[in-house]
């Protein structure tokens, strides 16, 4: 097990998504202009007409997984997830009347009518994502000697 404290918390972003902006290709665009390497998302809710996500599908290989691509009216009813060195690494439950799907949100989800995201900055700590052997995006921080 590895931790990591963050010894201080910056700014809160409240963002607000109109209809045909992408959720992550926004927030990537967001925290570069904003200069927010590191930051939890702490909630997000949103209607889509189009998502992107994946699930492990096995026991023995993280790198195996399946992709759902929806095309139909849906809500992000929970997001949450973290953003190291300007990357989100979010996770999320988005759901149809008649189905739900839980996974790890891709680049290509499409606000249908509206998308509300908290974003909270943490400050005095760099962290980056490094793949292991077995291809887990890993987070270590930079400068202590990793």
């Amino acid at each position: 097990m590895k931790y990591f404290s963050a010894p201080g918390v910056g700014r809160t972003l409240i963002v607000k998504m109109d209809r045909g902006e992408f959720l992550r290709e926004t927030l990537i665009e967001i925290v570069k202009k904003e200069k927010i390497n590191c930051a939890v998302v702490v909630s997000g809710i949103a209607t889509f007409d189009e998502a992107r996500l994946h699930m492990i599908t096995t026991f023995d290989n993280p790198a195996e997984f399946h992709i759902e691509h929806l095309r139909e009216p849906l809500e992000l009813a929970s997001l949450d997830g973290a953003i190291i060195n300007y990357e989100p690494h979010l996770h999320g439950v988005v759901g149809s009347p008649t189905k739900s799907w839980a996974g790890h949100i891709l680049d290509g989800c499409r606000i249908l009518y509206l998308g509300e995201f908290v974003i909270q900055e943490l400050t005095g700590i760099q962290l980056e994502r490094r793949e292991d052997e077995d291809g887990t995006r890993l987070i270590y921080e930079i400068g202590a000697g990793e």
